[in-house]
């Protein structure tokens, strides 16, 4: 199977068991898969917005424990707060919230 489709199926079977088991606000793509500038050693990178009190590392064991990754893959997971904090961050605002892609976000009218 290609990178491209291997990274490809992963991310629908994580970003589905997120969705379904952590109820984030959004889900942002970020990086190689993102850009489609794959290769060999590409792997799957995820922002993960969700409304949460737990520290940040906390959060981190919580995803990763949750979507089990079968390939290369880094989740973060931000507040609402801190992404609206990180705008201002170079790296942060151009690279994540210009360039990824919005590949989930929860409507508005669910409570």
């Amino acid at each position: 199977m290609s990178r491209i489709k291997q990274l490809n199926r992963e991310l629908t079977r994580i970003v589905d068991v997120l969705i379904r088991e952590y109820q984030p606000e959004k889900i942002i793509l970020f990086g190689s898969l993102a850009t489609r500038k794959i290769n060999e050693w590409s792997d799957i990178d995820l922002i993960v917005i969700k409304d949460t009190n737990k520290p940040f590392y906390e959060r981190l064991e919580e995803v990763v424990k949750i979507a089990k990754p079968t390939v290369g893959t880094d989740i973060i997971v931000y507040t609402p707060k801190e992404v609206e904090e990180m705008k201002e961050s170079m790296f942060y605002g151009e690279e994540i919230l210009k360039k990824g892609k919005v590949i989930y976000e929860r409507s508005k009218t669910m409570a």
